[in-house]
C-alpha cells in the first residue's frame, strides 16, 4: 500500500470476491519446458532408452555395472571388462525414457541438459579416448556428433567438449580440480545440418563457473534424431597407465526442450485480495486497475490458474513499487513458497517486472503473493503465467 493511504484490515470487498473474468494469452515466447526429470531412486534405469551393461558379458562377476545408488546413477568400470570391440570398454546409458515414451530430439530443435557429475581421482584422462557423455544417432556404428571426454594434452589430465566431426573443440579446463567433488553441467544443442547446429557447454564447481564455451554454425545433425549418453567409454590404447578400476557417478539429470509458449495474463483487479483494494489512480497499467495492499505483512493476492500439462513455467509479476526499499513477497505456489524481493521501481507509475520458475501441475493451480513485512506487497497490475 502506499504511505498516504488508510488501513482498510481485513476486508475485501464483494466485487474483489466475483468469479475470475475470462484471461486473454499473450505472446507466444521461446521458454525452456522440462521434459524429462528421473530420480534414480525411484524410475531406476527406466529412465533411459538402452543400457549398454557390459554387452560382450566380458565380467560377469562385476554386474551389474551400471544402476542406482540412492539418488545417484553409479557407472563402474573395472580393467578387465571388454565390449564387444576388444580394444576399448563401455559402460553407457542412452536416451530419455519418459512415462509417455522416448523423448524425440529432431532436426531444428534445441534441447538442454543440466545434471551433476561425480568424477573420482581413479576416473583419469588418457592419450586416446575416454568419453563420459556423447550425442549420436541412434544405430550400430554409427559416430558421435558431440562427445565429452577426459582427454591428456601434453601430459595434463583435462576435460573437453568437441563436435566430434571435424574435430572442433568446443571448450577444455583442468580435470583434477574437478575430482573427488560434485560438478554441475549445463549442455545445450541447436539441432542442426551442415551449419545450422550450434552448441553450449557449461560446467561449474561449486558457485564458480569454470567453462562457458558455446560453438555457433557446426553440424549437428547426422539423420534420423538425436540422443544423448553417459557412461565410460574408453580405449584400452592408453600409453599413460592411467587405466584403473574407477566409477562415475550422475545426478539431478534434467532434460529440456526449447519450445513456442503462451504466457497467459491473469490481471491482479481479478484475482482474489486480502487486506487490499483494486485502484487506477497510478497510469500505465493493464486492464482496468492495479491492487495495492494494506501496509501490513500478511497481506495477499492470490490468482488461479489451470495448466494443461504438469511440467515447468515462469511466473513473471508486474509491479510498482514507488517507496525508496525493496518489498519482499513470498510467492507461494499451491503451498511451496519462493521468497522473491521486490526492488524499488522510483515511481508508483513506473513499471517492472520479476520473474520466477516453479512447476505446475495439471489441471488447478493457486498463486499467492503474500506481503512478509509491515510494508505490505508493492502495487501489482497482473501475473503472466509462461508454461
Amino acid at each position: 500500500m502506499e504511505l498516504s493511504r488508510r488501513q482498510l484490515g481485513t476486508l475485501v470487498g464483494a466485487a474483489l470476491l466475483a468469479p475470475h473474468l475470462p484471461v486473454r494469452p499473450a505472446t507466444a515466447a521461446a521458454a525452456w519446458k522440462l521434459m524429462w526429470s528421473p530420480e534414480a531412486s525411484v524410475d531406476g534405469l527406466r529412465a533411459f532408452e538402452t543400457i549398454e551393461d557390459d554387452r560382450a558379458d566380458s565380467h560377469p562377476a562385476g554386474q551389474p555395472h551400471i544402476y542406482a545408488e540412492g539418488n545417484n546413477f553409479r557407472f563402474n568400470m573395472h580393467t578387465v571388462d571388454r565390449d564387444t570391440s576388444t580394444d576399448r570398454q563401455r559402460q553407457e546409458v542412452t536416451g530419455n525414457r519418459t512415462p509417455s515414451g522416448y523423448l524425440q530430439w529432431l532436426n531444428g530443435e534445441t534441447w538442454r541438459l543440466t545434471y551433476s557429475m561425480y568424477i573420482p581421482s581413479s576416473l583419469k584422462a588418457t592419450t586416446t579416448f575416454t568419453h563420459i557423455m556423447q550425442t549420436k544417432m541412434p544405430g550400430t556404428g554409427t559416430g558421435p556428433i558431440t562427445v565429452t571426454s577426459l582427454r591428456r594434452v601434453d601430459g595434463a589430465q583435462t576435460i573437453e567438449h568437441k563436435i566430434f566431426e571435424p574435430n572442433i573443440l568446443v571448450g577444455r579446463t583442468d580435470l583434477v580440480p574437478l575430482q573427488n567433488r560434485w560438478i554441475d553441467i549445463e549442455y545445450e544443442m541447436k539441432i542442426g545440418d551442415g551449419s545450422a547446429g550450434s552448441v553450449r557447454w557449461v560446467v561449474r564447481n561449486g558457485g564458480t563457473t569454470v567453462v562457458d564455451a558455446t560453438k555457433t554454425g557446426v553440424d549437428t545433425f547426422l539423420g534420423d534424431r538425436v540422443r544423448p549418453k553417459w557412461g565410460i567409454y574408453r580405449s584400452l590404447g592408453d600409453t599413460s597407465g592411467s587405466l584403473q578400476d574407477c566409477h562415475l557417478l550422475l545426478t539431478n539429470m534434467r532434460a529440456y526442450k526449447l519450445v513456442q509458449a503462451t504466457a497467459t495474463r491473469l490481471e491482479a483487479e481479478n484475482a482474489t485480495i486480502s487486506q487490499g483494494v483494486v485502484e487506477s489512480n497510478h497510469t500505465g497499467y493493464s486492464g482496468t486497475g492495479f491492487v495495492n495492499t494494506d501496509n501490513v505483512a500478511g497481506a495477499y493476492v492470490e490468482w488461479r490458474h489451470t495448466a494443461a500439462a504438469a511440467g515447468s513455467a515462469t511466473l513473471t509479476f508486474r509491479y510498482a513499487n514507488g517507496t525508496t526499499t525493496t518489498r519482499p513477497v513470498a510467492i507461494a505456489v499451491n503451498g511451496a513458497t519462493t521468497n522473491v524481493d521486490f526492488p524499488a521501481t522510483g515511481a508508483w507509475s513506473t513499471w517492472q517486472s520479476r520473474s520466477i520458475t516453479v512447476p505446475l501441475v495439471a489441471g488447478a493451480n493457486t498463486i499467492r503473493a503474500t506481503a512478509t513485512t509491515a510494508g505490505g506487497c508493492p502495487n501489482l497490475d497482473y501475473l503472466e503465467v509462461l508454461a
